[in-house]
């Protein structure tokens, strides 16, 4: 466009920056004024090209600018703005104007711009604050102008002078003159100028002709400041035509002084004509002058004398003054070489100058309106009297004194400023010369900045104004406290103009001589700090800054001290930053991003210096106020992040390379990994790079920003310190927002940038508190105090529970429901967001216990949930919370997820949401949690689960709850698609559960674990079959409009294909007890019904469903890769669930643990590696040798164990001879031993006792010494694994392969002195000394030594101690004798240890005696895994090895633990029972003697678990438990039960023991007959009565009471006995018995889970009770409010009614219902206010078991694992004839799965297809598939063919002809197994023929067809035909002659000879002969 249509392009351009001009954008921004420098600058440039276009436009915008009315301050401030741009934009296009502009550009310019110009000038007002301002740019402008179109601005002013000779006295106009003021002159045009002025001078009026004196007295000076060296030329080469102006100028204007007044008026003119004319002046330095030129002389003198004091008038004299500093300063433009008579003159009056002007006790003044001409008056006169002499300075000193004015000290600083900052000319002196009064300046710049400071800190802040004037006349200020305001002003005018000086040359202040170099520079610098945040003072600050800059530019910096420049660089400048960020943290600048800006550019150049000097960069870095900067500066950087000014972010963002360039110039010098300084290098790295991108928005930019604060690994000072500020100022803010309307939030924005920034950066901090605090459980390796933080607790911060930390998040979760009218919504979404998406991933742990713990509060109370909207809108948030959280994989966050479980929290959410009922807000919720939980599953890998499989059976449970909740009712549509979404996301939730879960069912009720799970199985199985229906039925009659209904068939296709996956996933996992009982469903009624079950069996065939499940020998499977899992070993060694498992069991189950450990690790061949990994773990945690294997711990039980088990033969072998050899030599027994003189006989011999004691001794020592090589292999590994252990800690880590190859690798020696010793103490201590000291217990010896060869036995063991534990005697003084004996053997028994223990035997040389396992073994760590599974979960999620293990191998035991169920009850064994001698009662020997305990019925009864022992209560007695209604009258023997109690009390019926009797829903089948309850009352012993401590009776009921009451008589010794307690909830029981204690029966617990209760209810009889209504999940409890009289107490009675047992709901009104009971015969009515609530909970529990009542689907016969492929052939051959397509198809594909899982061989590949359409005419094509099956597969015939007859009778009639058609080829198989050597096989042929003569009597239609089909073929098989004619008899025999039986088979022997005639009568007649004989 620019190209072609220039115009158009400039005029687009000049439009935009119109446009964006502040009076018609509004105020400006940053952003704003970015664009509108863009716009100026483009503009500029153009100009370049299109002069007049751009000027002309420009011109036009000013106009109407200046046009436009505004009102208010702020339109009038814009406007100002606007004004000023436009004006410097013009300036700027002016001075860049091309030379060759046209003429007609010049005209536009005098005609347009020139105007408007003027009109700025001329229009200065005095109030307006502006106004200076504009006048200076316009001025600016004229001037640009006047550069290349001075004739159109001349003419103008010659115009205006001709105007002024005509024009009235009164209506004279000079503005046009004073434009002479401002325009651009050089010599030739100063000429033109003062030509026209001598021509028109005469006739102009009187203030016409003062303002040209005026006027032409600034073009003067404009001319010499912009062209120095042509006013040097006209001194050098005089130019007369100049000069003669200047002198006919000179006499006009001295004719017209007349008058003193106007004299002083012309004087200063007239110097300068003076000058203007080098040779006159020349001429009247001479005593004779011309006449012409005496008045210039006298002009002279009369100078002089007024400067003198002599000219009589003050008017004078000051004018005299004025013209001599013109005169002064315009000689410094004067080469000193040209010696000119000037400089004489100038020496004649400068000492008068300086004395009149620089008179500290008579200032100069010439009043109040011109102290600023005052003062620039005396600054010029200074400056060039430096100029002139710089080393008179006498003026110097007087300004510089302290006593001297104000004015003085202004006026001295302001004239160095100019001697500096003024372009030079060559003879100019440099300000150097001033240097050595830098002292004096600073201490003047001290002492003002100490005044001013003084000042703001007492007045309010003084708004500066933009000039240095003091305007304010004193008459107008109140007399005393103005005076202190004006004084301030001058301070503040004096402070500006100082710290101008130290920008403008900052040496002028550092310039110092001796000590104090450092100090004065830290009192410059830090005196310039503080005004850097002075928002009333912003000219002084921004000044100030810009001085700091210049000092901190390298050059400068190295001045700072040039003795230590690098230590002082480092203390200055740290402190320069550490108090800048203070300020900026403390948010005390209204321009922080300024600052920001300008700090930026500090850190730059600090960097440079420390490049420069990179060498010695670290110099004197290492003091505190370094270190405290960098922390401040990372506190300040991190706080801006959170600005909600995205310039300000950015900038800050930016900030972080300069640290990391600082960082690695000083790792550079000690080449330190940059890290040591600034361990969070990398991600300042990044955010540096990030700031680059000042395109992205302000949110994305924070979404940015949290990302990376995230990265932040290190904790250091700077981000603590940032993120502790940030949360105070949050928690105020907070605050504020709250208080709205109160308080008036400007921008939320900001609040919302604080709360990411505390999410992201919290991670970080939390580092910071974790201090090693408890672990989550007591380890068994030894007290808390030792374990040196091996285990790192679950959330290290919940142990402080008042860290900022978790009060941040504890706010944020009451922030999570705040109900603010105004914020509370935005406050809510923002939370939900932050938390879910920005927080850090380490604080995941702390906020999921937190949300756990809010949400259990929930359920903390008794009784009912509150239901409220608070708790829905937290639970709410929540789920929206934590879905964010699992779906948004933050990095990072799978390290963190894992480490707090979430079960409780999301049971808990679950159950919450559960009874919020079916409005569309619940339905709403209840979908988004069912997300939730499918996205758990999802990241199940990165999560931590401590008992998973309980829990997604829970899961499981809850969430089938909702499906086909309400969908059936809703008759809104709306309502009918929330539902349906409802039911889409519990299927693909419980999809996502159900995979690879085996059903764990809650403990039953007298019924076996496959039986429940079966049970279980099925009840799912039944819900979604029931929810396919529904599908299909809502399919069906959908008769609703167009749209809707396309979107509803979508729904319910998805919802159908997530149910086939909810069933094949429940089925892959629970083969064992599913199959069997779905199988049926392949030959269904329904075939809809059997399609569905198609598609799941061919899903479960494609996910590799393994059928092995179905084996018999399945648990011992299961057993065995649960022994795989435990001793599994990690890459490194280790065992993951061996040493948790070690961790976590209490240490009373220890001996167990070790006995079950060390027989299964052997057992593997892994003994060493156990064994390894337990010492290594004890020696770690060792304080000493000494106290290593001393301590009860589970290591030390290990190594007792191994010597007991592997060590006692090699002890029997070593011990017994030398032991017997004692005992049975005579001359033995009469020797003592005893060396104690305390304790010996008088007949005694003390040194012959211990000569005796040294005798055996060492016979014992030599024995054992010599006996290494009978040492046995396991206690060698024992051994050596010790040694190796102790000499190497396994904290230390070794290599992985050096671990493989050798387990001695030297890493650190941990108790190198004494290694072997360990082993010598720990073998004698716990193996060959117990055995010594008491032989008999040992099993050596069959019966105890006597006790004098006992005493010696004990004593010889302390000696070989001490020998083992290198030690001597020296605490008891009889034992010090054998201290030689003791050193003398030390080295023997070192090298007997070293040889038992220096290297372990190969593990195949060991004879493990112990390789096969006991059932006992391997039950006991079914036990103990099963009993510790959630501490073992929760111990490896926080363990420090977690991330070397993962996850898996906890999963898998998780899962094969739920496979197994819980184990068989054990109780704890009291081992003292046997020895009580026990009196059996008559009962118990009657039992024991008929050998009951060994009978089927006896061992049913015990797994029905009907009592029990479990627990301990508080009083430390053991528990039994009496699970009432298990006992079923009628079916279980009483006196079995009795025998029962019987043998399960015995062991604890002599102490005292206590009873719970579980009354929950007894009735009249679970009673004791009256002569069986008399019974329990006499067979026991009298003391196991007595013993009963306590029996609590738990939920009692009405029927309860009856019984008792009918039994008063035989119950009166319990009438009011203070044993028996009632108790009616698990907490009263808690009283009694601890929680962790009581085993009360799952299925009783349930009911007290999820209830809604309606108080108050009356239930109506012939007496009306008070009554409570709860209704669980399976049944409704009715409970009195009031107490009834049982047994002699008053009781709360409890009826419980399961869902199972209503028949019958009814609402008679709104206040009343009646519930009938199964079994009971008249129904219960009840009265409520809610009754109708009541019904619906009660309805909704009845139709969700309805849901789950499986039809009568017939079971199948076990199958086993062989038996699959032919099942399923059948299925698939057989339902492919259908005349239902989908049924075809899905038959299709299950075929193909088949043969693909299978591997059958089919000739040709079948093609699995989705949309496949197999044709109904198939016969064909099944027959021939049936036919190649039954060639190639020959092994599956049994099972096909026993799948087709059971088949077969399910059929319709054209089913049945395709079945006879393809079983037919498999029939000629049968051969194979009729001659098979495997009974089994051949019994299994006769059954199948059975079955077919059964299905040809029974199958009447199908008779022809059969006979034809199966026994014609059959006829032809030869080899089959005794078989088949031996079943024929038999048949024909059990039905007898002329039965129809016999007829059949007739007619089917008939049948079986069509086919061979000849062998079929010839077998029939030897039969029939053989049958006769």
């Amino acid at each position: 466009m620019a190209a072609h249509k220039p115009v158009e392009w400039v005029q687009a351009v000049i439009n935009r920056f119109d446009e964006q001009l502040p009076i018609k954008a509004g105020q400006q921004s940053t952003h704003t004024k970015v664009s509108t420098e863009h716009n100026k600058e483009c503009l500029i440039n153009i100009s370049k090209y299109k002069f007049s276009l751009v000027i002309s436009g420009l011109t036009n915008i000013l106009k109407n600018v200046n046009n436009m009315r505004i009102f208010g301050e702020t339109a009038e401030k814009n406007l100002y703005l606007s004004q000023l741009i436009i004006l410097d934009t013009l300036e700027k296009c002016l001075a860049g104007q091309p030379k060759d502009s046209m003429r007609l550009d010049e005209t536009m310019l005098v005609k347009q711009l020139l105007p408007e110009i003027c009109h700025f000038i001329h229009t200065y007002r005095e109030g307006n604050p502006h106004a200076a301002q504009l006048r200076a740019s316009a001025s600016g402008v004229l001037f640009s102008l006047s550069c290349n179109n001075f004739n159109a601005v001349f003419s103008r002013i010659s115009t205006r002078l001709q105007e002024l000779t005509v024009c009235s006295e009164d209506t004279v106009d000079v503005h046009d003159i004073e434009l002479i003021q401002y325009i651009n002159v050089d010599c030739s045009k100063l000429k033109r100028l003062l030509q026209e002025t001598v021509f028109k001078f005469k006739t102009l009026k009187k203030p016409a002709q003062l303002s040209v004196i005026n006027s032409l007295e600034k073009a003067f000076w404009n001319w010499v400041e912009n062209y120095p060296d042509e006013f040097t030329m006209l001194y050098q080469r005089p130019q007369m035509d100049m000069a003669d102006c200047a002198e006919k100028l000179f006499d006009l204007v001295d004719s017209f002084a007349e008058s003193a007044k106007r004299k002083a008026a012309v004087w200063p003119l007239q110097i300068i004509l003076l000058i203007l004319c080098p040779e006159i002046t020349q001429n009247i330095s001479r005593e004779v002058v011309e006449e012409s030129r005496v008045n210039k002389k006298l002009f002279l003198e009369n100078l002089r004398k007024a400067l003198a004091g002599h000219g009589g008038s003050k008017q004078l004299t000051e004018s005299a003054a004025i013209a001599c500093v013109k005169l002064c300063k315009a000689s410094t433009y004067i080469n000193w070489e040209d010696h000119s008579v000037i400089f004489l003159l100038v020496q004649s009056i400068v000492v008068d100058l300086k004395a009149l002007l620089f008179n500290p006790t008579k200032p100069f003044s010439r009043g109040a309106g011109s102290q600023s001409a005052d003062v620039d008056l005396m600054i010029d006169c200074f400056v060039s009297c430096f100029r002139i002499n710089p080393h008179n300075n006498q003026h110097f000193k007087v300004c510089l004194a302290s006593s001297s004015p104000p004015t003085f000290h202004f006026v001295l600083v302001n004239s160095l400023h100019r001697i500096i900052t003024n372009s030079p000319l060559d003879w100019w002196p440099k300000i150097d010369a001033v240097y050595c009064y830098s002292g004096e300046l600073r201490t003047m710049f001290t002492d003002t900045l100490g005044r001013v400071m003084q000042g703001v800190g007492t007045h309010a802040p003084l708004r500066m104004t933009t000039s240095l004037t003091f305007k304010e006349k004193m008459t107008s200020l109140k007399f005393k406290e103005k005076a202190t305001d004006l004084d301030t002003r001058s301070h503040k005018h004096l402070l500006l103009a100082l710290v101008k000086l130290i920008h403008a040359d900052p040496k002028l202040m550092l310039h110092v001589r001796g000590q104090e170099v450092q100090n004065s520079t830290v009192d410059l610098i830090m005196g310039l700090v503080q005004l850097v945040p002075l928002a009333a003072m912003p000219e002084i600050a921004q000044e100030a800054m810009e001085a700091l800059l210049v000092l901190h530019q390298p050059e400068t910096i190295a001045l700072w001290n040039p003795d230590a420049p690098m230590e002082t660089f480092w203390d200055i400048s740290s402190q320069v930053l550490f108090l800048i960020c203070k300020k900026l943290i403390g948010h005390q600048m209204i321009n922080s991003t300024e600052i920001l800006k300008w700090l930026r550019e500090i850190l730059i150049c600090r960097n440079k210096f420390l490049l420069k000097n990179k060498e010695c960069a670290t110099q004197g870095s290492g003091i505190p106020i370094c270190r405290q900067a960098q922390t401040k500066l990372e506190v300040c950087l991190f706080m801006f992040l959170w600005s909600p000014d995205t310039e300000a972010v950015l900038v800050a963002m930016s900030c972080f390379r300069h640290l990391c360039e600082e960082a690695d110039i000083r790792c550079g010098v000690d080449e330190l990994p940059v890290q040591n300084v600034l361990p969070n290098y990398n991600t300042f790295m990044e955010f540096a790079s990030v700031s680059n991108m000042m395109s992205t928005g302000r949110a994305a930019l924070q979404k940015r920003v949290m990302a990376l604060l995230r990265r932040i690994e290190h904790p250091t000072p700077g981000n603590t310190e940032a993120w502790e500020d940030t949360y105070a100022k949050w928690e105020h803010a907070t605050k504020l927002i709250l208080n709205y309307p109160k308080i008036k939030i400007e921008d939320g924005q900001e609040w919302i940038n604080m709360t990411g920034f505390l999410c992201a950066l919290g991670g970080v901090c939390l580092q910071q508190r974790s201090t090693p605090c408890l672990p989550t459980y007591s380890p068994p390796m030894g007290p808390l105090s030792e374990r040196k933080g091996s285990m790192i607790s679950m959330g290290s911060s919940e142990g402080n529970v008042e860290t900022p930390l978790s009060k941040f998040l504890d706010r944020l979760l009451s922030l999570m429901v705040c109900n603010h009218e105004k914020v509370g919504l935005q406050i809510r979404n923002n939370i939900k967001d932050l938390v879910g998406l920005e927080l850090s991933p380490a604080l995941y742990p702390m906020l999921f216990n937190k949300l756990k713990n809010s949400i259990s509060r929930f359920f903390d109370t008794q009784g009912p949930v509150p239901i409220n909207d608070t708790n829905t809108q937290f639970v709410e948030q929540t789920i929206a919370i934590m879905k964010n959280l699992l779906d948004n994989h933050t990095e990072g966050s799978s390290e963190h997820l894992g480490q707090a479980s979430i079960e409780t929290m999301m049971l808990n959410l679950v159950r919450y949401v559960r009874i919020l009922g079916n409005m569309v807000h619940a339905i709403q919720i209840k979908t988004k949690l069912c997300q939730l939980v499918e996205v758990m599953m999802e990241r199940r890998d990165d999560l931590s689960f401590c008992q998973e499989m309980k829990f997604r059976n829970k899961m499981v449970e809850y969430l089938t709850d909702w499906v086909m909740g309400t969908s059936n009712q809703a008759a809104d549509d709306d309502v009918k698609c929330l539902t349906r979404d409802l039911d889409q996301a519990s299927m693909e939730a419980v999809v996502s559960l159900l995979a690879g879960l085996p059903l764990q069912p809650e403990e039953g009720d007298g019924v076996e674990l496959m039986e429940a799970k079966s049970q279980l199985f099925l009840k799912y199985f039944t819900l979604f079959m029931n929810l396919l229906n529904d599908c299909s039925e809502v399919e069906d009659d959908g008769q609703q409009v167009g749209g809707r209904k396309r979107g509803m068939s979508r729904r319910l296709a998805s919802l159908r294909h997530c149910t086939v996956l909810a069933m094949s996933n429940l089925l892959n996992a629970n083969v064992d007890s599913g199959l069997m009982h779905s199988i049926g469903l392949g030959y269904h009624k329904d075939l809809q019904t059997r399609a569905t079950f198609m598609e799941v069996l061919t899903k479960i065939l494609q996910q590799g469903t393994e059928f092995d499940t179905l084996a018999e020998t399945v648990l011992a499977d299961r057993f065995e890769r649960l022994v795989e899992l435990v001793t599994m070993m990690g890459d490194q060694g280790e065992l993951p669930i061996a040493m948790a498992l070690a961790n976590v069991v209490p240490c009373s189950q220890w001996d167990e643990l070790a006995r079950v450990l060390v027989t299964l690790f052997d057992s593997r061949h892994l003994l060493y590696q156990l064994l390894w990994n337990m010492f290594s773990k004890e020696v770690e945690l060792a304080d000493s040798m000494q106290t290593l294997f001393r301590g009860n711990s589970l290591a030390s039980k290990i190594m007792t164990f191994c010597f007991k088990v592997y060590g006692a033969t090699y002890l029997q072998k070593l011990l017994e001879p030398l032991l017997r050899g004692i005992i049975t030599t005579p001359e033995w027994q009469q020797i003592s031993f005893e060396v104690d003189p305390t304790r010996l006989e008088p007949t005694e011999c003390l040194e012959e006792n211990q000569r005796n004691l040294l005798q055996i001794t060492e016979r014992f020592f030599l024995a054992i010494i010599n006996s290494s090589s009978d040492f046995p292999p396991q206690l060698r590994s024992v051994c050596h694994c010790l040694y190796q252990a102790t000499c190497h800690s396994l904290l230390n880590k070794a290599t992985i392969k050096e671990k493989k190859e050798s387990k001695k690798s030297v890493v650190s020696l941990r108790f190198p002195q004494n290694s072997i010793g360990a082993v010598g103490s720990a073998m004698f201590l716990r193996f060959i000394n117990p055995a010594i000291v008491s032989p008999y217990e040992a099993g050596i010896l069959d019966k105890k030594p006597p006790p004098r060869i006992e005493r010696g036995l004990k004593l010889m063991s302390k000696i070989l101690q001490s020998i083992a534990n290198h030690v001597l005697f020296t605490k008891e003084e009889h034992m010090r004798p054998f201290n030689d004996f003791v050193k003398s053997n030390f080295d023997a028994a070192r090298r007997f240890f070293l040889d038992i223990a220096s290297d372990s035997p190969p593990s195949d040389s060991v004879n493990h005696s112990l390789s096969f396992i006991s059932d006992g073994n391997v039950l006991a760590l079914h036990r103990l895994l099963w009993n510790n599974q959630e501490r073992i979960g929760q111990y490896l999620s926080s363990n420090r090895d977690h991330k070397a293990v993962g996850r898996r191998p906890f999963d898998k035991m998780a899962t094969l633990l739920a496979y197994l169920g819980p184990p068989e009850h054990k109780p704890v064994a009291d081992t003292h029972w046997s020895s009580l001698n026990l009196t059996s009662s008559k009962f118990e020997e009657f039992m024991t003697r008929h050998q009951v305990h060994e009978k089927e019925e006896f061992k049913a009864l015990k797994t029905l678990n009907i009592f029990y022992q479990a627990g301990t209560s508080k009083n430390g007695n053991p528990v039994f438990y009496y699970i009432a209604r298990r006992f079923k009258t009628g079916q279980i023997n009483g006196d079995l039960l009795i025998y029962h109690v019987l043998l399960t009390l015995k062991p604890y019926y002599a102490k005292p023991y206590e009873i719970v009797v579980d009354l929950t829903h007894v009735g009249p089948s679970n009673r004791f007959k009256t002569d069986f309850l008399s019974k329990w009352f006499v067979v026991f012993p009298g003391f196991a009565y007595e013993n009963v401590a306590a029996v609590y009776v738990y939920n009692c009921n009405s029927w309860v009471r009856e019984y008792t009451k009918y039994h008063e008589r035989l119950l009166t010794g319990l009438k009011g006995s203070k044993k028996l307690l009632f108790v009616d909830s698990p907490a009263r029981l808690a009283e009694h018995v601890e929680a962790d204690q009581q085993k009360l029966p799952a299925a009783t617990l349930a009911l007290e889970e999820d209830l809604k209760v309606f108080h108050n209810a009356l239930k109506l009889a012939h007496k009306d009770t008070k009554v409570s209504i709860k209704v669980g999940s399976t049944a409704v409890q009715v409970t009195s409010a009031e107490r009834t009289r049982v047994l002699g107490q008053s009781v709360f009675l409890n009826d419980i009614y399961y869902a199972s047992e209503v028949e019958e709901i009814c609402l008679v009104d709104e206040n009343q219902f009646t519930l009938t009971i199964a079994n009971q015969g008249t129904p219960l009515t009840f009265m409520h206010q809610e009754c109708e609530a009541i019904v619906q909970s009660i309805i909704h529990i009845r139709t969700r078991w309805e849901l789950s009542q499986p039809d009568s689907i017939p079971q199948h016969t076990k199958i086993r694992p062989k038996d699959v492929p032919g099942t399923l052939l059948n299925i698939a051959l057989l339902n492919l004839g259908s005349s239902d397509p989908s049924l075809r198809s899905a038959a299709y594909n299950l075929l193909c799965a088949l043969t693909c899982t299978f591997n059958l061989k089919i000739e040709g590949q079948l093609l699995e297809t989705s949309g496949l359409c197999i044709p109904a005419n198939n016969t064909l094509f099944i027959v021939s598939i049936s036919k190649t099956l039954a060639a190639n597969e020959p092994h599956l015939t049994l099972e096909f063919l026993e799948e087709c007859i059971s088949g077969f009778s399910k059929s319709s009639i054209e089913l049945k002809h395709l079945c006879l058609e393809y079983m037919t080829p498999w029939l000629l198989n049968l051969v194979r197994f009729c001659k098979h050597s495997d009974d089994a096989k051949r019994q299994r042929v006769t059954a199948i023929l059975d079955k077919l003569i059964t299905m040809t009597i029974n199958e009447k239609q199908m008779y022809p067809s059969i006979q034809a089909k199966i026994w014609g073929s059959l006829g032809q098989i030869t080899d089959l035909l005794d078989v088949v004619l031996d079943s024929f008899i038999k048949t024909s025999a059990t039905g007898g002659l002329g039965s129809i039986k016999a007829e059949v088979m007739a007619d089917t022997a008939v049948a079986l000879a069509s086919g061979n005639v000849k062998l079929v009568s010839s077998k029939h007649v030897f039969i029939v002969v053989s049958c006769g004989l």
